[in-house]
């Protein structure tokens, strides 16, 4: 049985009007949460333009020549700027009917691209529960018709699993909001003489045992330890009425090892 991709409603008006403009395709990201259960798709963000398409107007003509390289660097710097729980879960492409049949080969290949480029970033290993599952979202232009594929970005031979793609109102509106500030102040002992490549090494190393840290860190939940799948809201009144923790913020303090 294929994923099951809960959409904020916002996202449809946002695809439909990227479909109306004067361009052959149109790529970009979806950004959410994925669990076991289900995943989450708050934010669809569209590939800038380079400076000469905005300048001409234009787009390459052909799926082929897409730049991965440059939607793979504005994937990048998407993922930094995202707060924690939140992650790229796929990309899209908007395409008129005459490329739709190459739309699909271009996504794998985007998936794929996009999800090296941020493991390549990323600091802490993927856990055995980690759900490795990308969305490919294909919008036509001119129907307006969607279809949702999966690709598991762990096997490079991974084929296209159907998905299902569900807009719901107000979805992310009764999530709840972590706040945490870590202060990070680690020393990296470095030679003077280090050419670049040992510095860039050793950074990251220093790095990598700082990640390790604050995951065998014990983290209080308003105070409290929480076990992996508790709730929250654990041994706490609720409110009455469906706005309960729209604006409830839980303070979280990382207690780490000296």
């Amino acid at each position: 049985m294929g994923r099951t991709y809960f959409v904020e409603e916002a996202i449809g008006q946002y695809l439909s009007d990227l479909s109306t403009k004067s361009q052959l395709y149109v790529t970009g990201l979806l950004i959410g949460q994925c669990s076991p259960q289900r995943d989450y798709v708050i934010r669809a963000v569209r590939t800038p333009p380079k400076e000469e398409q905005k300048e001409g107007n234009t787009c390459p003509s052909k799926l082929e020549s897409i730049d991965e390289e440059w939607i793979t660097a504005h994937a990048s710097q998407v993922s930094r700027m995202l707060p924690g729980g939140l992650l790229v879960l796929g990309v899209f492409i908007i395409a008129t009917p005459e490329l739709s049949k190459d739309s699909q080969n271009a996504l794998r290949k985007l998936i794929f691209s996009v999800e090296k480029s941020l493991t390549k970033r990323r600091l802490w290993k993927p856990a055995d529960e980690d759900i490795s599952d990308r969305a490919a979202l294909q919008v036509c232009s001119a129907t307006k018709k969607i279809v949702c594929r999966t690709y598991d970005v762990q096997d490079p031979k991974s084929s296209a699993k159907p998905a299902d793609w569900k807009y719901q109102s107000a979805l992310s509106a009764s999530w709840l909001s972590l706040d945490c500030t870590v202060n990070v102040n680690i020393h990296i002992p470095l030679l003077a003489t280090s050419p670049n490549h040992d510095l860039e090494k050793n950074t990251k190393n220093g790095l990598n045992r700082w990640s390790k840290q604050i995951e065998d860190s014990v983290f209080l939940i308003n105070g409290q330890v929480k076990d992996n799948d508790a709730d929250l809201l654990e041994g706490q009144k609720k409110l009455k009425g469906n706005t309960q923790s729209s604006t409830q913020i839980s303070d979280v303090k990382v207690l780490t090892q000296l």
